[in-house]
């Protein structure tokens, strides 16, 4: 096993001792040699073609020793084309029963979230990273953080309510979806900075009458759904979650209102929810709600 494309192939082929043993050779490899641009070519090739490879394999052990490796060497991926996709795949991965596969996700996951973010940490220098435009990284951003706050909606179990730190909670794919969002929530620099730049890209810049209207409007679905999926909760409890919210989980905790173990309804309970977070006011804003901050932020840019 001379080469890192040798060592994949004995990876997915070899007995199970060969393939841990390739598997974990993959580093010793990568950092051999440096400027051998068709490695690096093979490396991109390899990563791209993961989710397809993946699906080939049966055997618990295999599947390990796959992602691992490739967590290795997915820093390298070809960051220009689709830059996010192979999100599916690895929210997959979080929800794996093998922690090593989970953990594996969670590096591949958060590799990401530096690049994605470097406009609203450092929005006056130009990034080395990749020449992704800032609307379109932050349209990227807004989908991770409410697919990671679905998979929580899915994964949460009452007995995770007594633990008030992430580090605490029992090894589990809820643990592993919490410490992505954990790091993506430390990547805003502040409140302030994360509402100019998360909501730019996704929501259209409304006059304050128009916003009022949208707010009716949504909270009569939220009257709606609350009723389809026969929930215990009111319109005031969505309302009241909305503007006391406090921390990430807080989003989920307006989902589950909306649970009722249906994946259908759940589609459309986040895309509701996400219209009420964004609409709805909040105390930390001051009252009001990020789609007036928005506003309140653009007319005084123009002033």
């Amino acid at each position: 096993m001379n080469t890192i494309k040798e060592c994949f192939e004995t990876i997915l082929r070899g007995d199970k001792n060969d393939s841990r043993l390739a598997a974990r050779r993959v580093r010793k490899l990568l950092y051999s040699s440096h400027g051998d641009r068709e490695k690096f070519t093979m490396i991109k090739d390899i990563i791209n073609g993961a989710p397809d490879e993946y699906v080939k394999i049966t055997e618990d052990w295999r599947q390990e020793n796959f992602v691992m490796a490739v967590a290795v060497i997915y820093f390298l991926r070809d960051k220009e084309s689709q830059p996010d996709f192979l999100f599916s795949w690895l929210f997959h991965l979080l929800q794996h029963s093998n922690g090593y596969i989970r953990h594996a996700a969670v590096k591949m996951i958060t590799n990401e979230i530096g690049p994605l973010t470097y406009h609203i940490r450092f929005p006056d220098e130009k990034s080395s990273f990749h020449e992704l435009p800032p609307a379109q990284a932050n349209a990227i951003l807004h989908s991770l953080s409410h697919s990671l706050n679905g998979l929580l909606t899915i994964l949460w179990e009452p007995k995770f309510k007594k633990y008030k730190y992430i580090e605490s909670l029992p090894a589990s794919p809820y643990k592993s979806v919490q410490m992505v969002l954990a790091e993506l929530e430390e990547s805003y620099e502040s409140q302030e900075q994360e509402l100019e730049n998360f909501y730019h890209s996704t929501m259209e810049i409304e006059s304050k009458e128009k916003i009022l209207q949208r707010r009716k409007e949504i909270e009569q679905e939220i009257v709606d759904m609350l009723g389809e999926t026969e929930s215990d909760f009111t319109l005031q409890d969505v309302k009241g979650a909305i503007y006391n919210e406090e921390e990430t989980d807080d989003f989920q905790d307006v989902l589950m209102m909306f649970d009722d173990g249906s994946p259908e309804n759940l589609s459309n309970a986040l895309e509701v929810a996400n219209d009420a977070w964004n609409y709805f006011v909040h105390k930390a804003l001051g009252g009001i709600s990020p789609a007036e901050k928005l506003l309140q932020h653009h007319s005084k840019n123009k002033i």
